[in-house]
């Protein structure tokens, strides 16, 4: 009961910036003395910023990261809308590199009745979700950066610039039309350009969380990028302008997992 909740106070708390307790004792259900104790145990995991009276995911500031496994449970329909589009990107006999992130976990998710295929990841996540498959899996080593579950470092680097990809399909945390493609890591970042230089073509996978926001660290600019795949939720002022400078960018629509969560959180209601 307790872990349904917790993923329900993490769906609500993505789709708007704040929630009271009592809003959120309201959309699941639970008593506000419940919430309360829920909402200090998130906190202390680092799943979710306390407030006054509520709480957020985060500021998402230049310098904010969100952990990997709090992400992974936020946007999932965007995501996997995202995820599904992306599939048709990728052929038989493709070698592709997935980048780390919770998107392009998803897109793996759809790769594992494949075959034909290689797949070259510095996400520890994806290696372990395609281990029992057909799939050709090559998990970069390195050093393990434990919040994200990414694999970093000198040896990482040596390893991905021994290869050349089809496609690299790259996660960020930021995608802005003049400061580009942006992260929280530097370390993940000096992974993702090697990716990007050996690829022949990049696919960012980006929700609309990320369009217009701006991170940490410097990837690539957008020109760089060969196609942006994110959902309908994304600013269409922020669409126009990317293309205006060159970028293919496909909005796909995102449309009954996100009902059927909102069908979940009313049913739960009554």
């Amino acid at each position: 009961m307790w872990a349904a909740r917790r993923e329900q106070i993490l769906q609500i708390l993505s789709e708007r910036s704040f929630a009271t307790a009592e809003e959120l004792a309201q959309l699941t259900g639970a008593s506000l003395p419940t919430i309360r104790r829920d909402l200090q145990a998130m906190a202390e995991e680092g799943l979710i910023v306390r407030t006054r009276g509520g709480a957020s995911l985060g500021t998402p500031g230049i310098g904010h990261e969100i952990p990997y496994l709090t992400r992974a449970r936020v946007q999932l329909p965007e995501k996997r809308a995202i995820a599904r589009a992306a599939l048709e990107f990728i052929r038989e006999g493709d070698v592709i590199a997935l980048d780390v992130g919770s998107t392009t976990f998803e897109l793996a998710r759809l790769l594992r009745p494949r075959r034909n295929l290689t797949v070259f990841t510095a996400s520890v996540p994806i290696a372990q979700l395609l281990a029992n498959t057909e799939v050709v899996v090559f998990l970069l080593g390195g050093q393990l950066r434990k919040k994200e579950l990414s694999i970093v470092g000198p040896l990482a680097l040596r390893m991905a610039a021994q290869f050349y990809y089809d496609r690299f399909f790259m996660g960020v945390a930021g995608l802005h039309p003049e400061a580009g493609c942006t992260d929280f890591s530097l370390d993940d970042v000096e992974v993702k350009k090697v990716f990007l230089e050996r690829a022949r073509e990049i696919i960012v996978l980006a929700d609309h969380t990320k369009l217009g926001h701006i991170s940490f660290t410097a990837i690539c600019p957008v020109q760089r990028v060969h196609q942006v795949i994110t959902d309908a939720g994304a600013d269409p002022q922020v669409v126009d302008r990317l293309r205006e400078l060159g970028v293919e960018v496909r909005v796909v629509p995102v449309t009954e997992d996100r009902a059927a969560g909102r069908r979940g959180r009313m049913a739960h209601r009554h």
